[in-house]
């Protein structure tokens, strides 16, 4: 039987380039296992690592998208159908690197990913927040003391996802929670086991809900923008205004993901073809008019009149229905990250 043809991701130290001094090392790609990933292929004999990533880390930080990229078209050159990256342990930009991969390469080729970091990494709350069902953190040590652990442990996860076993809850199955609830068969009706739930508390003893609230940070109000007239505004919209055909493979309900499509050189959205990506309204005056949604005929109205310095290129899009606000929030971070990379001084935010 064929060995399962695994992806392998490490930074720039644990792939041998060198430490700090070589944090700006450009994405690169070995046909063998190095590093940890050799280790990793002794204790998983059951796969074979085809191909090792590594990047340094400021530069993954620097050239994120670019990075990702690369990585996908190597992974489908390889024909990788799993993914393992670091372990992370407590670094932070290394950890937030590893869930990136990991979340980019699950969305887009559909393949279970495992990584391993301290529950004290940044990355872990970037994990937390993707939930992303083919996505698996394991808990390891804060420092690298703990490789041999902590490989072990990742090896014996592949192992397990190689036959197809089903994961149960994150609990039972030693990986880090991602925040939501799996469909099982259990003995007591949600009645016994609410009244269970409330002895316990009432008892002092201790007690895990089965439904965890999720909080909603405070977001504190952005300061004006001092001069509109020297601004650059983009338009952000979630009424899930997309290019024909949906390429780019948005969903209508439950979102994780956000494009930008150029706008340049158009005074009204009717001056292209748009698709309509969207499940909570109906579409029909949309698709008449997708200057409902991304009012482009309007703002190139006011820029006209200089109320405004220039409107970006681009306008960004994800539809908003049904989505968990910890993968808007992700979506918004990164929406964000690139606007700062762009030069964008503010946002139009249109209501669907």
């Amino acid at each position: 039987m064929a060995k399962i043809r695994v992806m392998h991701y490490l930074n720039q130290f644990f792939a041998g380039v060198g430490g700090e001094d070589k944090a700006d090392a450009p994405v690169g790609f070995r046909e063998e296992s190095i590093g940890p990933a050799r280790r990793f292929q002794e204790l998983c004999k059951s796969l074979e690592i085809a191909v090792t990533a590594y990047c340094g880390d400021n530069y993954f930080a620097e050239h994120e998208s670019d990075v990702l990229v690369s990585i996908l078209e190597t992974a489908r050159k390889y024909d990788i159908k799993m993914l393992v990256a670091g372990p992370a342990f407590g670094a932070g930009r290394y950890g937030f690197a590893c869930v990136e991969v990991c979340h980019f390469l699950n969305v887009s080729l559909n393949i279970p990913c495992i990584t391993g970091m301290s529950v004290n990494s940044p990355g872990v709350e970037l994990y937390k927040g993707y939930k992303d069902k083919g996505v698996f953190l394991l808990p390891t040590s804060e420092a690298a003391l703990g490789m041999e652990e902590a490989l072990s442990k990742m090896a014996r996860f592949a192992s397990r996802l190689i036959k197809g076993e089903a994961m149960g809850p994150a609990p039972e199955e030693g990986y880090i929670p991602r925040g939501f609830r799996l469909r099982a068969v259990v003995n007591k009706t949600g009645a016994e086991r609410a009244v269970d739930m409330l002895l316990d508390k009432l008892g002092g003893r201790t007690f895990a809900t089965e439904i965890p609230i999720e909080t909603v940070e405070e977001i504190p109000v952005a300061p004006p923008i001092a001069d509109l007239k020297d601004a650059c505004l983009a338009i952000v919209s979630t009424a899930g205004v997309v290019v024909p055909g949906n390429p780019d493979g948005f969903k209508t309900n439950g979102n994780t993901q956000w494009k930008k499509y150029s706008i340049d050189k158009m005074n009204c959205m009717k001056d292209a073809k748009w698709d309509v990506l969207h499940g909570g309204y109906n579409t029909v005056f949309m698709h008449e008019n997708p200057n409902y949604g991304v009012p482009l005929d309007v703002c190139r109205e006011i820029e006209r009149e200089k109320i405004f310095g220039k409107l970006y290129p681009y306008f960004y899009v994800t539809p908003g229905n049904g989505a968990l606000i910890s993968a808007m929030q992700a979506v918004g971070n990164e929406i964000l990250r690139d606007m700062r990379a762009e030069g964008v001084g503010g946002v139009l935010l249109v209501s669907t």
